[in-house]
């Protein structure tokens, strides 16, 4: 079974261009009147983004080189089904911006605006499909009220909404068994739950994390994989999919279930 597709280094944002029709506007900020307003707001933070940790990459160019950061403990709900990180991006005279990335839940969508710039119409992108902005929703959404677009339904809540693991997966105690596809190695130290089994699982493929955490369905063909992007913020299990047929939840189920 081909994991890969859950590291955030691997997954370019190509294709996609962002429009933003800005308007400048200078501002005092020692002002009564502008002294609360989000551009205030923002300046102010600047001087603690220190604070908000390591700049995660989860944009791409199509040589491979990181163009778009976030910092994951900036995380701000907006609404119901929104929230903003704090977040740079490299322009084409590839200079670096800071600013703000706004993502809608509900609509799948996004907008970016560079820090001391005025928007009045922000145009939105849809998130593409297998970028990397796209796993950074799976990995936020999960707080919002829109987390079933995303699979976290209810029905299939008994392996994504499941307690942290407490050891590193590469630390697992049991043998390493190889599956019989070659594509990676399960780890016999399982711990079973009442309708599942966690497993620590190695792939070959995955060049900078091989090691995971997967949390597979014994009464359907699911399988949860647990997600920490960075040491900084807390890690998460993702919303469920579906194994390959005689792929290694197969045997999992089989042999433990």
């Amino acid at each position: 079974m081909r994991l890969s597709i859950f590291s955030l280094t691997i997954l370019p944002l190509l294709g996609v261009s962002i429009h933003l029709p800005l308007i400048a506007m200078d501002i005092n900020c020692d002002s009564p009147v502008w002294r609360n307003h989000e551009f205030c707001e923002q300046k102010e933070s600047n001087k603690k983004s220190i604070q908000y940790g390591n700049w995660i990459p989860f944009g791409f160019d199509k040589t491979g080189n990181a163009v778009n950061f976030v910092q994951l403990l900036s995380y701000k709900k907006l609404n119901k089904n929104s929230f903003r990180l704090k977040s740079k991006f490299t322009n084409e005279n590839n200079e670096e911006i800071e600013g703000k990335l706004d993502l809608n839940c509900e609509n799948k969508d996004y907008y970016i605006r560079p820090t001391g710039v005025m928007s009045q119409r922000a145009t939105w992108a849809s998130i593409p499909k297998g970028s990397g902005i796209e796993i950074l929703s799976k990995y936020l959404c999960k707080r919002t009220e829109a987390r079933d677009k995303w699979g976290y339904t209810q029905r299939t809540s008994y392996l994504w909404d499941h307690e942290t693991p407490m050891a590193k997966p590469s630390d697992s105690s049991g043998k390493w068994i190889q599956h019989s596809d070659g594509l990676g190695w399960y780890n016999t130290g399982i711990r079973k739950t009442k309708n599942s089994i966690i497993y620590a699982y190695f792939s070959k493929s995955r060049t900078k994390t091989p090691y995971l955490w997967v949390n597979t369905s014994c009464i359907e063909n699911l399988r949860s994989v647990f997600f920490q992007p960075s040491n900084s913020v807390n890690g998460e299990w993702l919303n469920p999919k579906r194994g390959r047929v005689g792929g290694v939840n197969d045997a999992i189920k089989k042999l433990y279930c």
